[in-house]
Order: structure tokens, then C-alpha cells, then sequence
């Protein structure tokens, strides 16, 4: 649909009508609580990517008394969340995230909400505050997402994120943890563990300290981003052992030791991003048999040994960002054909450059021990945009081909051995 106008309120003239959802229109407006108390038999209520606008009226806590779910999230209400959004008892969904609220939100009044399993605050401009203490009694609690909303503070161990169950939740609610972009700060907490989330977004805070190796026994954890923290010490030895783990970023930390050989042993992981640490060792080489993974970025650390060959190798492969390493081995000759991002300087790396990735985009390979010669029909890298050899041991013509690169924006062939001129 693509509806305009307002809510279209005589809607509550269907006496029976339990689910209304309008949600991805262009609806504007104010939100019309007061009209839509009419619809009393109403459970199911989704405003959602609209355009609505202005302050929710009290008359919000007069919407039916069987709605579980509420969603007027993406749009552009205002002002301070009224107490009365938690004046329906039966709610089991609350989703007020991505809008423009300010003021302090309601949370011990939110607390009070027994059934709740899914809470969305995030993306709002509330006043500076803690997670609150109250939605500690929150128990059948299983969805939290409240990012970017000013939270400040330390994780308690009280907090809402205290053992749940995992129950398999309604409106797109997974089992997550949400409280990425806030100023949290303290040690990472053993609770966060107890809870046996699918999803944990802890990113863009202040958090120290070392992760449990409880983190190794969550059994359905498939997204875990702790990226931008302070995080130290070494990965738990069974992160990944136990659960379908898909995407994991621990990027920007201080994180040491090595990765453990577990990450992949579901054969889910799609996205490692492990930048901007202290990692060292070798990379376990059963990397190699993740055919599912996609992205792999672990530059800036200070891993060594021979990166393992087979990880070229794998189908859906399509960034490698490895830089400022120790790392050695030959690039092979043979690589998956899906690849379209190696940024692999600053290491030891010899062999010549691929010939197979007729999807490359970017090839950065700057201060390694790269021989032969280039490709001499380089039109087959059509896609190639920048091209980065310099300070390599790389020998021969330059070959005529490279000026059929039409795309290529940036060459750096400095510091190599190569005769001639580009003709």
C-alpha cells in the first residue's frame, strides 16, 4: 500500500476488527488515541515508517485494554513519552524507538508491565540516564533495543538483561540485546551471558575489562558486536563451539592472544571483523573451511605464521582486509572468482598477483615480497579500480593491457622492479 492522509479512524467502525497495521505508508498527522479507543476489541496495533508527528496524548493508556502489541516506531513523534503508553496491560510489545522524543521516559511505570517481551526505546533523544533498575522486573522480558538514547552508567548485574528464557517471539521480535551507541561504562558483566540471547550489540561505549568465557557456552548466539570499546585480555576458547554464530565485531579494542579455533564449528560464520586490536599467532586454519564466510577484516594486529591458503579459495568470499601483520605464505595463483576487496599490505606475503578474481574491485598490496610479473591481459580485472603494488619484488613489463582499465582510479606500482613504460 502507499496510503496518505491521516489514520483513518473509522476503521473502529468494524466492531470486530483485532489487527489493524499501517505501517511503511506516508500517513501524517497526529496520533489519534482518543478515535481509536473506539476500536475495544483491538490486540494488534502497527503505525510503524510513517510520517506522524507531535506528542502522544495521554489518551494513548485509553487504546483497548487487550492490545499486546504497539508499534509507532519510525516516525516523528515528539515531546516526553506519556505515563499513560503503560496503562495497557496486556502488552507484550512496546515499540517507541527511531523517533524524536526527549525528556525522561516513563521506566518505572514501563517496569510495571508484566507480560512486556519486546521493548524498543532506541534512537531517541531522551535525557542522560541508566538503564533503569526497574526493568529488572521485566521477567518474560526477551527483546531490549536501546541504543543511542544517552544511556550512561555502569551494566548492573540487576539490570533488565538478567536471566530470560528464550521464547520464540511475535512481530519480529528476536531474542537481542541492544545498547550499542550510549556512554556505558565499567567491566563487561557475567549476566550479560546469562541471558541466552540470539543477539548482543554492545558496541560504541566505554565498556573494560575481559569478556567471560561464558560467552562460549550461549547455544543460540548468531550476532555479537562488541566493537569500539575497552575491551582486554583474550576471546573465551569456546566462542562459537556451542552456538550458530553468523557475525562477530570486536574490532577496536585491546583484545590479545589468538582467535579461537571454535568460531567457525557451526559452519555459520559469515563476518569476522577483529581490526584494530592486539591479536597475535597464527589464524586457525580451519578458517579455510568456513564456505559461508564473507568478510574477513583482522588489519592492524600483529598475527603471523601463513595465512591459510584455502581461505582464497572460499565461494562466497568477497573482502579480505589484513594489513599492518606479520603474516607470510604465497598468494595463489587461484582465487575464488567472488572476491572483490584484498587489502593485504604491510606484511610478508610473496607470490604474484591473481589472475581469477574477475570481480576485484580494489588490490592493495603495498610493502610485502610479491614477485613475477603482472598480468600481462589485465583487461580481465575490467572491474579493477585501485591497484596498489608498491615496494614489492615485482619484475618484468608493464603490460600494454593495464590501459584498458577503465575504472582503475588509482595505480601505485612504485618501488618494484618493472622495465618499460605504460604505452
Amino acid at each position: 500500500m502507499n496510503l496518505t492522509g491521516t489514520v483513518p479512524t473509522a476503521v473502529c467502525d468494524l466492531a470486530s476488527l483485532t489487527r489493524l497495521d499501517l505501517s511503511n505508508n506516508q500517513l501524517t498527522g497526529t496520533f489519534p488515541a482518543a478515535a481509536l479507543s473506539r476500536c475495544s476489541r483491538l490486540r494488534f496495533l502497527d503505525l510503524a515508517n510513517n510520517a506522524l508527528h507531535g506528542a502522544l496524548p495521554r489518551d494513548v493508556g485509553r487504546l483497548s485494554p487487550a492490545m499486546e502489541h504497539l508499534n509507532l516506531s519510525s516516525n516523528r513523534f515528539s515531546g516526553a513519552v506519556p505515563l499513560a503508553v503503560a496503562a495497557l496491560p496486556a502488552l507484550r510489545s512496546l515499540l517507541l524507538d527511531t523517533n524524536r522524543f526527549t525528556g525522561v521516559y516513563p521506566a518505572a511505570e514501563i517496569g510495571k508491565l508484566a507480560g512486556l517481551e519486546c521493548l524498543t526505546l532506541a534512537v531517541n533523544a531522551f535525557a542522560p540516564a541508566p538503564v533503569p533498575v526497574a526493568f529488572a522486573k521485566l521477567t518474560k522480558l526477551t527483546y531490549l533495543w536501546m541504543s543511542e538514547m544517552n544511556i550512561i552508567g555502569t551494566l548492573q548485574p540487576h539490570g533488565a538483561y538478567a536471566a530470560r528464557p528464550v521464547i520464540e517471539q511475535p512481530h519480529r521480535c528476536n531474542s537481542g540485546l541492544y545498547l550499542n551507541n550510549n556512554t556505558l561504562i565499567g567491566e563487561l558483566p557475567r549476566t550479560v551471558t546469562a541471558v541466552n540471547l540470539i543477539e548482543i550489540d554492545l558496541s560504541t561505549n566505554q565498556l573494560r575489562g575481559e569478556m567471560s568465557e561464558d560467552f562460549g557456552n550461549l547455544r543460540n548466539l548468531t550476532f555479537l558486536s562488541l566493537n569500539r570499546n575497552n575491551l582486554s585480555g583474550e576471546l573465551p576458547p569456546d566462542l562459537g563451539k556451542h552456538s550458530p554464530l553468523s557475525s562477530i565485531d570486536i574490532s577496536n579494542n585491546n583484545l590479545s592472544g589468538s582467535l579461537p579455533k571454535t568460531l567457525c564449528a557451526n559452519g555459520k560464520l559469515k563476518y569476522v571483523i577483529a581490526n584494530n586490536n592486539n591479536f597475535s599467532g597464527n589464524l586457525p586454519a580451519n578458517l579455510g573451511d568456513c564456505v559461508m564466510l564473507i568478510y574477513l577484516v583482522l588489519d592492524n594486529n600483529r598475527f603471523s605464521g601463513d595465512f591459510p591458503e584455502k581461505i582464497w579459495l572460499l565461494p562466497k568470499l568477497n573482502t579480505v582486509m589484513i594489513q599492518i601483520n606479520d603474516f607470510t605464505g604465497a598468494l595463489p595463483a587461484v582465487i575464488s572468482p567472488n572476491i572483490q576487496w584484498i587489502e593485504m599490505g604491510n606484511n610478508k606475503f610473496s607470490g604474484s598477483i591473481p589472475r581469477t578474481a574477475i570481480k576485484l574491485l580494489v588490490f592493495s598490496a603495498e610493502n610485502n615480497q610479491l614477485d613475477g610479473e603482472l598480468p600481462a591481459d589485465m583487461s580481465k580485472l575490467a572491474n579493477l579500480i585501485e591497484l596498489k603494488v608498491p615496494d614489492n619484488r615485482i619484475t618484468g613489463p608493464i603490460p600494454a593491457s593495464i590501459k584498458l582499465l577503465l575504472n582503475l582510479k588509482s595505480l601505485n606500482l612504485f618501488g618494484n622492479q618493472l622495465i618499460g613504460a605504460i604505452s
